[in-house]
């Protein structure tokens, strides 16, 4: 990082909110000063920021962060791969280095789309950068990826595949015996073809060594049993998972049918409750008939009036315990609601500073190939200025030449 950036007031800022554990903050400030950031100085300011971050700790937290918010747009990024001034492709994968040997998860799940590519610089450059994932922490060990690898050994391109044998030397240094595997059997499969024969032998010659050969036949042997041991495992893992899920949904389908049955009984006291209502009343209205005026006679309909009274406020206290319940079910959705539209807010205001950053990048993009035409012409230039001392001094020698001649005549 250059001194100008150490003092530059927002990166101290940075490494403060970095240092203190404020996540939030640190990635909140990183997107202001790159979206502050000139289509000139962007990639620069991409590289002090990664450079820094790589170097603090909690640093990788903030990058997965920033790439997580599509602060940094990996795929968008990964665009410049395909540039054709060969000086600026190479000082973006530079860029890169540090988090290819650091954080390989970031770019390797793009690899192989990439090596699929139409255009040889792409397919050079991603090469260039599987060299310097397999030459940081972590080793590859994907043999999907090493057989895509090893499939542009007999790409139409000569500096495509120097850049695939060197990235299956790279990696076969950890990683011997994957990378004998993958390649000899793709000789296996293309017998005829001795440019393929050739290029492998480089790269076997370069991992492995006779003493190793034993080493290599006994690893690949213990794989197969491991793999073996391994798929058994994952088989048995798959079963006691599936068993574990059929009794989860056992569980449940017993607590829906145990609330069924508990909805049911309450319909049931209900119901009950209304006939006892409906009784009482069928009783008053038989002892209003008789009008009699014995006060024995007088007395048992106010009890049942009393009872009848009593009966109605339960009814009414349960009916305004269920409309509660169902107020605070209605309730419930409409925060669930409410959190979904938040939620649905948020993502398209992601969406519009996504989009933001393309149309920036875009614009960047469409400067930098003006100063990729620039360049062009100025590297022309300087050939043709090179062509002409070169014409000089051959002139020149040749003059002293003819005047030596002439000296011995």
């Amino acid at each position: 990082m250059s001194e100008k950036n150490q003092e530059n007031p927002e990166i101290t800022k940075i490494k403060d909110f970095v240092k203190d554990g404020r996540i939030d903050d640190a990635v909140k400030i990183i997107a202001l000063y790159l979206g502050d950031s000139t289509q000139e100085d962007y990639i620069e300011r991409l590289e002090d920021i990664i450079e820094m971050l790589l170097l603090l700790h909690g640093g990788q937290t903030v990058l997965r962060f920033l790439i997580e918010q599509l602060v940094i747009d990996i795929p968008s990024l990964l665009e410049n791969l395909s540039k054709r001034d060969s000086v600026l492709r190479y000082s973006f994968l530079l860029l890169l280095k540090t988090i290819c040997e650091q954080e390989c998860s970031i770019i390797l799940p793009y690899s192989e789309d990439l090596l699929n590519s139409e255009d040889p610089n792409v397919r050079e450059a991603i090469l260039q950068l599987i060299i310097f994932m397999a030459g940081g922490e972590k080793d590859i060990v994907d043999e999907v990826l090493i057989e895509k690898i090893a499939s542009t050994l007999t790409d139409e391109k000569d500096f495509v595949v120097e850049k695939a044998v060197q990235a299956l030397q790279v990696i076969g240094r950890n990683n011997p015996s994957s990378v004998t595997k993958v390649i000899t059997h793709n000789v296996k499969e293309n017998p005829e073809n001795e440019e393929l024969k050739r290029v492998v032998d480089i790269v076997l010659k370069s991992i492995v060594t006779v003493e190793k050969i034993d080493e290599l036949v006994e690893e690949s042997e213990k794989k197969e049993i491991t793999d073996k041991e391994l798929i058994e495992k994952e088989e048995a893992e798959i079963i006691d998972k599936e068993l574990e899920l059929k009794k989860k949904e056992i569980e449940i389908k017993k607590k829906k049918l145990e609330l069924e049955e508990k909805e049911k009984e309450i319909e049931k006291k209900i119901i009950l409750e209304k006939e006892k209502t409906l009784k009482l009343k069928e009783e008053i209205i038989e002892q209003e008939s008789k009008e009699q005026p014995d006060i024995e006679t007088e007395e048992i309909p106010k009890k049942i009036k009393k009872q009848l009274k009593k009966e109605e406020s339960e009814i009414l206290d349960k009916e305004i315990l269920l409309k509660k319940k169902d107020l605070e079910i209605k309730k419930k959705k409409l925060e669930l609601e409410f959190k979904e539209r938040e939620i649905e807010e948020l993502a398209i205001t992601e969406k519009e500073k996504t989009l933001k950053l393309k149309e920036e990048l875009i614009e960047k993009e469409s400067e930098l190939n003006f100063v990729e035409i620039e360049l062009q012409q100025k590297k022309i230039e300087e050939k043709e200025r090179k062509i002409l001392e070169d014409e000089l001094e051959r002139m020149e020698e040749k003059i002293k030449d003819f005047e030596k001649e002439d000296d011995e005549g």
